[in-house]
């Protein structure tokens, strides 16, 4: 009898252990819809299998990008025409044309048509020197002009003057700043111009007393009383003979050297020393010797 009711306590307590089993198996991942448990290995293929699906889309991509690639390539000509019409633009010139200059500032240098015919025409050029055809310089009046100018110029510089309203007739004028020079009659201040120089300022001093017996005896007492309008005439040493009409009568300082510069027009300045800037007619100790406080009369004559 105690056998028997053993029996089924052992049955009840299997089926509770299978009971338990069941339920630790739901609480996991769910089960596929077949009913049959997944096994650990098949879970590692099926994991190992997922990523694979992408690889196809990698597979498929690669058509894509080639097809894009090929569109991309047909609209390339299209872009760089622009560039194919700019290049003909160096108009392809002979060989040996492309040096030219780096003076464009083409740092490929390359050569503009202009420039390969500007290059061609300065060859020709060059060609025509070497087989002794000279290029013939255009000469103008001006220059014509300074030429003759140049020309006429005396190689002496000894020049005589004439000034009808002081009595003076062919007085010699030496380009030389001494007391011989003046007492051979006037004195050209050397540094200041000629007349046969354009625009030259010819400066002539001489004494208001001088010595006697040669000719610078009085040669300009009566320069202050020279009017305007009078004349005054240059002779070089070739006969050249240059006409002036007085124009300025002043005076100023033995420290006023800037009366020597040029005026701007062809002019003769006749100098001779006074008592004073001021008194131009006194004879005394200043003017004789010629000294700080003494003046200096300047006439200007202007050429006519």
């Amino acid at each position: 009898m105690m056998e028997k009711k053993r029996t089924p306590s052992r049955l009840l307590a299997s089926l509770a252990f299978v009971a338990l089993s069941g339920l630790a198996v739901s609480c996991g991942e769910e089960q596929p819809s077949g009913g049959a448990q997944e096994k650990p290995a098949q879970k590692a293929e099926s994991a190992q299998k997922a990523p694979e699906t992408p690889k196809k889309s990698e597979k498929t991509e690669p058509e894509k990008t080639e097809a894009e690639k090929t569109q991309a390539e047909k609209a390339k000509p299209e872009k760089t025409e622009p560039k194919k019409v700019e290049e003909p633009a160096a108009e392809q010139l002979p060989a040996g044309a492309g040096e030219v200059a780096e003076a464009a500032g083409d740092q490929y240098g390359a050569v503009t048509a202009r420039q390969y015919e500007e290059s061609q025409y300065e060859d020709d050029e060059e060609s025509q020197y070497e087989d002794g055809e000279q290029p013939q310089e255009e000469v103008t009046e001006e220059d014509q002009y300074e030429d003759e100018e140049v020309a006429a110029a005396p190689s002496d510089t000894t020049m005589s003057l004439t000034v009808p309203a002081l009595g003076i007739s062919g007085v010699p004028v030496i380009d030389e700043n001494s007391e011989a020079a003046l007492t051979a009659g006037t004195m050209h201040l050397p540094g200041t111009g000629f007349p046969w120089q354009e625009g030259a300022n010819t400066y002539i001093a001489g004494h208001r007393v001088g010595y006697a017996g040669t000719p610078s005896d009085r040669i300009f007492y009566d320069l202050p009383s020279i009017s305007m309008g009078d004349e005054v005439t240059l002779t070089d040493a070739n006969g050249e003979t240059y006409n002036y009409a007085v124009s300025e009568i002043f005076a100023v300082t033995p420290f006023d050297t800037w009366v020597t510069g040029p005026t701007g027009t062809d002019t003769v300045s006749l100098q001779v020393c006074t008592e004073t800037p001021d008194d131009w007619f006194t004879i005394g100790p200043r003017l004789m010797s010629s000294g700080p406080e003494s003046g200096r009369l300047i006439v200007r004559a202007t050429r006519v």
